[in-house]
């Protein structure tokens, strides 16, 4: 007897033989387990550029992170200031990393208007890393400039915070 509703053939509780269809079983009463069907998911179009997103994040922010603990001094004012931002951008890029995910996830129908939203998410986490890239290169130049401005860098904090802020306000 095969049996096709995803039942199994015995009660997992006591062991009973268990008869198409019954939802219960006759000897000691308990629900019968039935494993749920595996619902097999088709890969989003977008689904392989969040995934290349992430990565490239990742390694521009491991990127930074190790140039300011190169560059400054753990006590020092901006040494704090950079490790701020980086840890606002990488909560904020993660937040928005995942609902590109799960609107990919349930984009299944290749709704026009999920479409254009996810394509508005990716847009923004690229603009996360190009920050994080513009970030590194000011860290480099910084580096091997020893001057005194900083306009360059106040700069990039403000584009940086401004990223943020227009994200938490989007």
């Amino acid at each position: 007897m095969e049996i096709e509703d995803n039942h199994n053939h015995f009660c997992i509780y006591c062991g009973s033989k268990l008869d198409f269809g019954q939802n219960f079983c006759s000897e000691c009463g308990r629900p019968v387990f039935k494993s749920e069907p595996e619902i097999k998911k088709s890969p989003s179009k977008y689904d392989e550029e969040i995934a290349e997103a992430e990565m490239e994040y990742d390694v521009k922010q491991s990127r930074a992170k190790e140039l300011v603990e190169k560059q400054f001094d753990p006590n020092h004012l901006a040494y704090e200031r950079f490790m701020s931002s980086i840890t606002k951008s990488n909560n904020l890029f993660s937040t928005q990393l995942d609902i590109a995910k799960k609107m990919s996830e349930l984009n299944n129908e290749d709704n026009p208007f999920v479409e254009k939203e996810l394509d508005n998410k990716i847009k923004t986490l690229h603009a996360f890393i190009d920050k994080m890239e513009d970030l590194i290169n000011e860290l480099i130049i910084h580096m091997s400039s020893n001057k005194e401005d900083n306009e360059n860098i106040n700069n990039l904090f403000n584009d940086l915070d401004d990223l943020i802020d227009s994200v938490k306000d989007y």
